[in-house]
């Protein structure tokens, strides 16, 4: 496909028709789409090249061609109404030709294919798909063409102009904590890599959820925040993030047999080094593989030095860049993928796929940088995809397999005081997840006679899911003298096994492209098992936790029907508006329903498991609307927005508070009495509810563009608890204060002892917009962003962690220039004012970096 009719012909091609074309017969179910992947897909059935000169223009659409036939009636009918012609030039091949062209010769044969101008289609600032502004209900798309406009220090950059999102972890940390819509961790928020669940928890100060992959692997990310009645659904309450990682389709243009990609950068400000490489090759119609491998270096950053001010902690102190360095961030990560697709028949593929990645890292978990944990956290997942879709409008048949593995090898540094004792003896941890799920889905399409003026239809889509969680901790001791135990990491990090599973049916109504109406059911269950302990740090008890505690074992099971229904109609061409309703269930994790253990270096809290803890039960409603509009201010320009309301009710909501210990501490025999500290995992007594506004337009007239995002959100994320977590006896005066009497007000079960609920901004809004110079070669831009957080809910006034989060704003630069079809450059710089922050979503101790220039030589063979 990449050499042109005269090359292959010497000069000539015959005249249209179909001489020398096979006449066996084919299967066919292409889809209408654009031309040329029609024809691509054409090509993959029939296997015979096309040959195009130039490229096809976007704005020819195929018919469907469905059932068996020739090559030659296949083509036939895909060119039907596009004015293009075909022609064979030789028995392999065929070249896409226009017959109005002024390229026949004397003898009247076609001397050479037209080369045909693409009509590019507005996009946007950040190439967001139409799809998008189509779909009645909160869907997002992050783009390739976004993530490699400004190099990322860290991999939650690339979420920054999605509205409803953020990501709440660390900036040392490269691990992802994605809050969709105020909720996230502990499968609040779906995140999979190629469908593969990433489940990984793991506590410390801050967020425990994350997710590791280098930004330089992906392809695209999609955002679901509405539908959650399909796969992917079960367990989880906010939505669902799948980063589609590479492929060959994405490495490869469509006329390339083979081919890769490089990009190299480096910066300013520890910005060392990030490369990346991919490589497809076609070797065969019928089966092609990819790989891709990145590379990132970078160091200790500098902060901001505009703005110092970053948050006061639930205590009352003060932190800026100077008081809380951000040291200690070096990231050495590698990361690589391998995919095979396999075309078995001309209605069914195969799709593999590898993925994996290795962070060698140093974090802190205290505001001042004084602790340092050094961690290698290593990711591995394997999927496996099967896809049928014969001639037929009932199948349409998808199914998954999938392994994934997150493995952190920690090592924790003995601590010693002024006078060099070691206060606390070192730790070597190693945390490690396994998760193996499943699914399996088919749509079929029902069409109906004509009602009124229009065309209608149903659509069943239907499937089932489930995957199995094994976590396991363990931990090692220095030797060195000092405090500290095994037991304190493998309880607060447990091990243990979860069930989840799901199925789900889904059927809508639509009529004529103007009126959709949807309703679904998912059924969800789960099962959760392990063996824990308590213990308290009271002498008295005979239960201290250096002895072993109690053991206590959890067998948690639950499970429930969960309705949805949506709807939308468009008025007007270019106008729809939706609402849609759910209901979710949320089933615990392993690491909310078995920890255990004590707080480690001597602290005297422990971590007591909630037998009884149930799972979170939300609804959420939304209405929205989505406006598309092509030659608005002048010919192929073009306007997208989409608008929504949403308001979340979640009642049960799991999070960690402070409870009592059963037995108390006598201070004077019969006169003082003080009840203990420990810490649990409890399910809130009164709903918590989060509403809130999002909206994202663009504007693109191809010499400029101009876009960006709003996002205001309301959340009370409090409430009343019951503090006796553990089926034993209580002492009387386990929930009062210290008094002659030992009778007070209760210290624990209300919302001031709540800890470490995060919370995203009240308002964020983002800017992006920029020129195409000198035929689009030049492409320079400026992104703005504005950030007003509000305060992190639980935070005790004895606590340490983030109370209260400064408003920040960030504007960054960036700019390409396409040398040739092969090598583009790019500069941006990120930060530009240097301004001084924190990500204003929770767990956050470390700044931003501050001002970092970045250029990257990306090329393409």
């Amino acid at each position: 496909m990449a050499q042109t009719a005269a090359q292959i012909t010497g000069g000539s091609v015959p005249e249209l028709g179909q001489a020398g074309l096979s006449e066996q017969s084919f299967e066919f179910d292409i889809e209408s789409q654009s031309l040329g992947r029609a024809l691509v897909v054409f090509s993959r059935v029939s296997g015979i090249d096309v040959v195009v000169d130039g490229a096809l223009p976007d704005t020819i659409t195929s018919p469907v061609v469905k059932g068996e036939m020739s090559p030659a009636n296949a083509l036939d009918n895909l060119l039907t109404n596009s004015g293009l012609g075909w022609v064979v030039l030789n028995a392999t091949t065929i070249s896409i030709i226009d017959p109005k062209s002024d390229t026949s010769g004397a003898d009247g044969t076609v001397i050479a294919p037209v080369i045909v101008t693409a009509n590019r289609q507005a996009s946007g600032p950040n190439g967001v798909p139409d799809e998008v502004y189509e779909t009645p209900g909160s869907v997002a798309v992050i783009t390739r063409e976004s993530m490699q406009k400004t190099p990322v220090r860290e991999a939650r950059e690339i979420f920054n102009q999605v509205a409803g999102v953020d990501v709440a972890n660390d900036a040392r940390d490269p691990g992802l904590t994605v809050n969709v819509r105020g909720q996230q961790e502990m499968g609040r928020v779906n995140v999979n890599i190629d469908g593969a669940r990433q489940n990984y928890n793991q506590l410390t100060h801050g967020t425990t959820s994350r997710v590791y992959l280098d930004p330089a692997l992906l392809a695209e990310v999609g955002i679901e925040k509405s539908n959650l009645t399909k796969n992917g659904g079960a367990g989880a309450s906010a939505g669902i993030v799948t980063m589609r990682t590479l492929n060959t389709q994405d490495i490869l243009d469509d006329d390339e047999e083979w081919g890769g990609k490089v990009n190299i950068s480096h910066g300013t400000n520890s910005y060392d080094f990030a490369g990346d490489a991919s490589a497809g090759v076609r070797l065969s119609p019928k089966f092609d593989v990819s790989a891709a491998v990145s590379r990132k270096v970078v160091g200790n950053y500098r902060a901001g030095a505009h703005n110092p001010g970053l948050f006061t902690t639930g205590n009352g102190n003060y932190y800026s860049t100077e008081n809380s360095r951000p040291e200690y961030t070096f990231l050495r990560q590698s990361s690589g993928l391998l995919k095979a697709n396999i075309y078995l028949t001309e209605d069914q593929e195969l799709n593999l796929g590898y993925v994996g990645s290795m962070s060698d890292y140093a974090k802190t978990n205290d505001v001042t940088n004084l602790y340092t944990d050094f961690n290698e956290t290593e990711t591995h997942t394997l999927t496996a995809k099967h896809v049928w879709n014969p001639a037929s409008d009932l199948i349409d048949l998808s199914s998954n397999l999938y392994w994934t593995r997150t493995e952190n090898h920690q090592f924790r540094p003995e601590r010693r005081n002024t006078s060099g004792t070691v206060t606390t003896d070192s730790f070597d941890n190693n945390y490690t997840l396994d998760t193996t799920g499943a699914d399996i889905s088919n749509r079929s399409d029902i069409a109906f006679e004509k009602v009124g003026d229009g065309l209608s239809s149903v659509s069943l889509d239907y499937g089932t899911e489930l995957f199995h969680d094994k976590a396991k901790t363990t931990a090692d001791m220095g030797g060195l003298g000092g405090y500290g135990a095994a037991y304190q990491v493998v309880g607060s990090t447990p091990s243990g096994k979860r069930n989840v599973y799901g199925g789900y049916v889904n059927a809508t109504y639509g009529w004529n492209d103007m009126f959709s109406l949807t309703g679904g059911l998912r059924y969800d269950r789960y099962d959760l098992n392990g063996d824990a302990f308590w213990c308290e740090t009271v002498a008295a008890s005979g239960n201290l936790c250096s002895d072993g505690g109690t053991p206590l074992d959890i067998d948690l099971s639950e499970s429930k029907v969960s309705p949805s229904f949506g709807a939308s109609i468009s008025p007007i061409e270019g106008v729809q508006f939706f609402a849609n309703y759910r209901e979710n269930m949320r089933a615990p994790t392993i690491q909310e329903a078995m920890l255990s253990g004590d707080h480690i270096g001597n602290v005297g809290i422990p971590f007591y498991s909630n037998a009884n803890l149930k799972s979170e039960q939300s609804e959420t409603q939304e209405v929205g609307v989505n406006f598309k509009f092509n030659d608005v201010v002048q010919k192929g320009d073009g306007f997208r927005a989409k608008i929504a309301y949403f308001r979340s009710k979640i009642d049960n909501y799991t999070t960690i508070a402070y409870v009592p210990q059963p037995t108390t501490q006598t201070v004077i025999p019969g006169l003082l009495i003080q009840s203990k500290m420990a810490a649990a995992m409890v399910n809130l007594d009164d709903p918590v509810y989060i509403n809130g506004t999002e909206m994202e337009l663009s504007y693109d007239a191809g010499q400029y563009y101009l876009g960006g995002t709003l996002t205001l959100s309301d959340m009370d994320l409090q409430g009343n608890y019951n503090p006796f977590v553990l089926d034993t006896d209580y002492d009387q005066y386990a929930n009062t204060g210290l008094s002659p009497t030992g009778v007070g007000s209760p210290i624990y079960g209300g919302a001031n002892q709540l800890y470490g609920i995060y919370a995203t901004p009240k308002r964020k809004y983002t800017l992006d917009g920029g020129m195409r110079l000198f035929d689009r070669d030049l492409v320079m831009g400026m992104r703005a962003t504005f950030v007003n957080p509000q305060d992190n809910f639980g935070s005790t006034s004895t606590s340490s962690i983030v109370g209260q989060y400064f408003k920040y704003r960030v504007f960054d630069f960036y700019s390409s220039y396409e040398v040739n079809d092969n090598v583009t450059l790019r500069f941006a710089v990120n930060n530009m004012f240097d301004e001084g922050y924190v990500q204003g979503t929770g767990g956050t101790y470390a700044p931003a970096a501050g001002r970092t220039a970045i250029i990257t030589l990306s090329g393409n063979f």
